[in-house]
């Protein structure tokens, strides 16, 4: 029995992420599909547009077999920590054989020789990635820059894959998977429509076009659902229509608890020991901490802060994550592994994603998860505890508890998006009375 495996955010879910499974079914001998989620908060640094409870709903009556929470440090991270949560997770498993992810350039010999050079281009072009972010450019540009200084030969073809969103995501992916030694053979299938990041929901092709379009048009759309109909399955039709409290959660929600906490820390001590709190935090620079620190009095909201405080160097995302990093207490050292992560170091699945937490399921494929060896199984949130600690698997790593505050953040973070999102009467379900959604 073949597995495929798929790391995704479904934010929301839509043709094209119906595409992809219907791919992987069709043109592949996959038995099993296999779906690793975020949860409650995305890597663009914000609040999911919909409960992942809600988006496993979705992913599950498009034909997944099995869909996992991605542990929240990893799901509102860059995109090499995302893909590297992804794929342990997914190793983690034993029973996955395969990746599927889109890809713009569809051509996974070029993505492979991209994230060799990332990843094993040496302290010389290490050292120049260094030196061009210094200069004052975003680290994307930088790692651009230093493959057009170092490997000039094939520089325009390893750029133009490393700007493009799905393929720059793919080549994390291709470094993961080396990191970890994986036996997980990868393959990749043609990204469809719209490009990823196109918010523009009147141009399609074929009925696609991105999540952020969608999104884009509840924000717009008078009558959003007519918007959008065209470009997502029915089965999700239904289940956004039904569930509307529970949709189009966005950051500006979270404007005034995460100016509490902002506030908070720049008020104890004076500016310099505030820049030391906030430095704490994962993607938080001295620099970005000194622009926190200077323009916390002119604070408005979510959005209006972020665009206050990006700049060349310190694009919208990254500002957003940073943030969210704040608010979710999310800090350097809430990881099990060394940051920055190389090919030096020895990274076990399970130093990354020490459980695998059970969102929904096919109960015909149920026998499946008896082939979980190699990780802890969480099917109820109340019963985490008990399992990380009672766990051989774990004793033997010493990550008892890594685990325990690794899901502890988990609980912390669906709670504050609950609450935060509950003020128009949003239903989603507690993380201790929601059970595994099963079809």
């Amino acid at each position: 029995m073949k597995t495929t495996g798929i790391i995704a955010e479904y934010n929301p879910f839509h043709n094209g992420h119906l595409h992809q499974i219907e791919t992987i079914r069709h043109q592949t001998d996959t038995d099993v599909i296999v779906v690793v989620i975020s949860g409650d908060f995305v890597q663009r640094g914000t609040p999911a547009f919909t409960d992942k409870y809600l988006r496993t709903a979705m992913a599950l009556a498009s034909g997944a077999d099995f869909v996992f929470e991605l542990p929240v440090i990893y799901a509102s991270a860059s995109a090499g920590l995302f893909a590297l949560g992804g794929m342990a997770l997914l190793e983690s498993l034993g029973f996955v054989d395969r990746v599927c992810f889109g890809s713009e350039c569809n051509d996974i010999n070029i993505l492979k020789q991209a994230a060799d050079i990332l990843l094993n281009g040496g302290s010389r072009f290490n050292f120049s990635v260094s030196q061009f972010v210094q200069s004052g450019v975003s680290y994307p540009m930088a790692q651009r820059m230093a493959i057009q200084k170092h490997f000039p030969g094939i520089a325009d073809q390893i750029c133009h894959v490393t700007a493009s969103p799905n393929d720059i995501l793919g080549i994390e992916y291709l470094k993961a998977l080396e990191l970890l030694k994986g036996s997980i053979v990868p393959f990749t299938i043609q990204r469809c429509g719209s490009g990823y990041n196109s918010q523009d929901y009147s141009v399609n092709k074929d009925n696609f076009i991105s999540a952020a379009a969608i999104r884009n048009a509840f924000i717009n759309e008078p009558e959003p659902f007519n918007a959008v109909s065209g470009f997502i399955p029915l089965s999700t039709l239904d289940i956004l229509s039904q569930n509307k409290e529970r949709i189009n959660i966005n950051e500006n929600m979270f404007s005034g608890v995460l100016y509490y906490k902002l506030r908070e820390i720049a008020c104890t001590g004076n500016d310099k020991e505030a820049m030391k709190r906030l430095m704490e935090f994962l993607d938080v620079s001295e620099a970005l901490a000194g622009r926190i620190i200077k323009n916390i009095c002119n604070y408005n909201t979510f959005t209006g802060f972020v665009k206050m405080l990006k700049t060349k160097q310190y694009t919208y995302s990254r500002v957003c994550r940073s943030l969210i990093h704040i608010l979710l207490n999310i800090r350097t050292d809430s990881y099990n592994i060394k940051l920055p992560v190389s090919t030096g170091d020895n990274i076990h699945p399970l130093q990354v994603t020490p459980y695998a937490r059970l969102l929904g399921m096919n109960k015909d494929r149920s026998h499946i998860l008896k082939n979980i060896k190699n990780n802890v199984l969480v099917t109820k949130t109340a019963d985490a505890t008990r399992l990380f600690k009672n766990s051989i698997l774990l004793k033997q790593h010493g990550l008892e508890n890594f685990a325990k505050e690794t899901f502890e953040k988990d609980i912390f973070a669906a709670s504050l998006y609950r609450i935060i999102s509950h003020q128009d009467n949003n239903p989603c379900p507690d993380e201790y009375r929601a059970g595994i959604i099963i079809k």
